[in-house]
């Protein structure tokens, strides 16, 4: 009796269709063996620029090629050699009995694996070869297509997202005053604070300077500072986290993504602040003015972290102190 001759095929294939080179590599492996098996990758992360196909769809997309193809999923891991050991028994798994021959290219897993198998290199028409799924991508980013199947492929691939988390900061800027008391022969004063606040064209109330966080930062506190640079013009100088909230945004609202918002507190040494970017108007406010009413309904939510970091209650000044 013949043992079965297998090839076996590792790639990502995070195209819309399979191209030439490709092609090319199925079918030289499936003229050399009697059984061929794809295994293709499956990143953690799924719906990202770089992942933007789940297995089902690229199984789909190599058996309608290719029908008699074994396609199956190879989950990625932290390490190349937990990897390597992972497809290795994976393999075994298909091909206990018979002959197996491992494919790869150049650009392809083979600098990751150090399995049991050694991976053959075919000879392949460069041209197809340099072809890349990352180039293929950026060339379908602005494509929109009139058909029924490109509609539905959106909805499909916006309904299997995990719930997000849309993470942003918000900054309470505020700025240390001291009013005179009228008081006979006393240079008593008391102390108070304003609060910088923002407002966007268009909204009638006002909100805390704040915004999206971004990958280009390092911290949250970054970030915070960032905003208060672009939305103010303030250099703020030590930040302090002061609670979260999620965000009650209108936008959201019979979504199941959520908008959650980091708030810092900074003391600015100075008034002069400027409004910049999406903030129309600044203005600086007493803290007995910091009621709800002043606010847009989104930042309620952070008005409440204020008046209980801050000790203050429905705006009352119960935090003043006297100095002499």
């Amino acid at each position: 009796m013949t043992k079965p001759s297998f090839g076996i095929i590792v790639g990502r294939f995070q195209v819309h269709e399979l191209h030439d080179g490709h092609m090319e590599l199925f079918r030289q492996v499936r003229s050399r063996h009697n059984r061929v098996v794809v295994f293709i990758g499956v990143s953690g992360a799924r719906g990202t620029k770089h992942n933007p196909l789940d297995f089902e769809t690229r199984k789909k997309m190599v058996q309608a090629k290719f029908p008699d193809f074994t396609v199956l999923p190879i989950a990625d891991v932290m390490t190349d050699e937990a990897w390597s050991e992972n497809l290795d028994a994976k393999i075994r798994e298909v091909a206990a009995y018979g002959d197996v021959v491992l494919y790869g290219g150049r650009d392809s897993f083979v600098p990751h694996y150090h399995g049991n198998f050694k991976p053959v290199e075919l000879a392949l028409d460069p041209q197809t070869m340099k072809v890349k799924g990352e180039d293929i991508r950026s060339k379908l980013t602005n494509q929109v297509m009139e058909s029924a199947d490109f509609r539905a492929g959106a909805i499909y691939a916006a309904m299997n997202q995990f719930p997000r988390v849309v993470t942003t900061v918000d900054v309470v800027i505020w700025h240390r005053t001291f009013t005179p008391l009228n008081k006979p022969r006393t240079a008593a004063t008391r102390e108070t604070r304003e609060f910088l606040l923002g407002r966007k064209a268009g909204e009638p109330g006002w909100r805390f300077i704040g915004g999206h966080a971004e990958p280009k930062h390092s911290t949250f506190e970054e970030d915070a500072r960032a905003e208060a640079m672009e939305e103010a013009g303030l250099d703020l100088g030590r930040l302090k986290y002061i609670g979260s909230a999620i965000v009650p945004d209108w936008r959201y609202e019979e979504e199941d993504d959520k908008i959650k918002t980091l708030v810092f507190a900074g003391e600015s040494m100075t008034l002069a602040a400027r409004a910049g970017d999406d903030i129309d108007e600044i203005g600086w406010f007493d803290e007995g003015k910091l009621v709800p009413g002043l606010f847009v309904p989104t930042h309620h939510p952070l008005l409440e972290i204020v008046q209980t970091y801050f000790g203050l209650v429905q705006g009352a000044k119960n935090a003043d102190t006297v100095t002499a």
